[in-house]
């Protein structure tokens, strides 16, 4: 009994607004309501969607959630079991109209706590990274990489006598290819960076625009992620070939989310 009044003074002790402030944010972190379960489909793009008070994750696989939870790449998550493959549908509310991306990204860590079990821990290490560098020493371009002269700030021109327009400011990227249109050499790091699943640190000193076709390897796969060891060389082959860039293996140090623990997530 004294246990239970020394609690209840210590408590009482807060002042009302104190403890609505402490209310209000571990609400402003929590959805309001959270359905999840495994996705019948094994294949699809899947997508997450955010609209006022609800969020959504259709047919995405836990390690995807997980990606997007914390705002990290692929080789920034650690420890993984190899059953987050599974895929999951999630729909979710939430009572703040006005919520960030970076609000509902910590309700989903919360939810993935709760639900999952999830418990994680950031720390730095040092990673294989990439630089994307000039393949050759006179920095010639190679005869699949153009230089445009597509102006991304200013509207398309109307497309005449019906043809249909050309692809213009965009990139992209799929199974052994990556075509280009207007885009920066950083842009193309990026994406290859998605397919090696390491750091690739644009280091070519190309300024300005330019239109690429890369293509490598067997098309046919839907997955746009590097399978095998041939398939990388197939891919560093085809970087010179055809772009006149190649990527050189070096290491840096980045921070990571290291999995500590998750288990198949509670009933609804």
């Amino acid at each position: 009994m004294r246990q239970t009044v020394f609690v209840i003074v210590i408590v009482g002790a807060l002042s009302a607004t104190a403890a609505a402030a402490q209310v209000a944010s571990l609400n402003a972190d929590a959805f309001e309501a959270a359905s999840i379960r495994e996705s019948s489909s094994l294949e699809g793009d899947g997508v997450f969607r955010i609209n006022p008070g609800r969020f959504s994750v259709v047919n995405l696989s836990l390690t995807s959630i997980l990606r997007w939870a914390f705002n990290v790449r692929a080789y920034q998550l650690v420890g993984a079991p190899a059953w987050a493959d599974t895929r999951y549908q999630i729909e979710a509310t939430y009572v703040r109209q006005n919520a960030t991306a970076a609000d509902v990204r910590r309700m989903l860590q919360r939810l993935l706590a709760d639900r999952f079990g999830l418990r994680v821990h950031r720390e730095p290490r040092a990673i294989p990274v990439y630089a994307l560098v000039a393949a050759r020493d006179t920095r010639q371009l190679g005869p699949q990489l153009t230089r445009s002269a597509t102006d991304c700030s200013q509207p398309a021109p109307p497309a005449t006598d019906g043809a249909r327009p050309q692809p213009r400011c965009v990139i992209f990227a799929g199974a052994s290819i990556i075509r280009g249109f207007a885009r920066t050499m950083p842009q193309l790091a990026e994406r290859l960076e998605e397919i090696v699943g390491a750091p690739v640190l644009d280091r070519t000193e190309l300024q300005g625009v330019f239109d690429f076709d890369l293509r490598w390897g067997t098309e046919g796969t839907r997955d746009p992620s590097i399978q095998s060891p041939e398939d990388l060389a197939s891919l560093f082959t085809a970087l010179q070939e055809q772009l006149g860039l190649k990527l050189q293996s070096t290491h840096g140090q980045y921070d990571v989310v290291v999995v500590d623990s998750v288990a198949r997530p509670t009933a609804n």
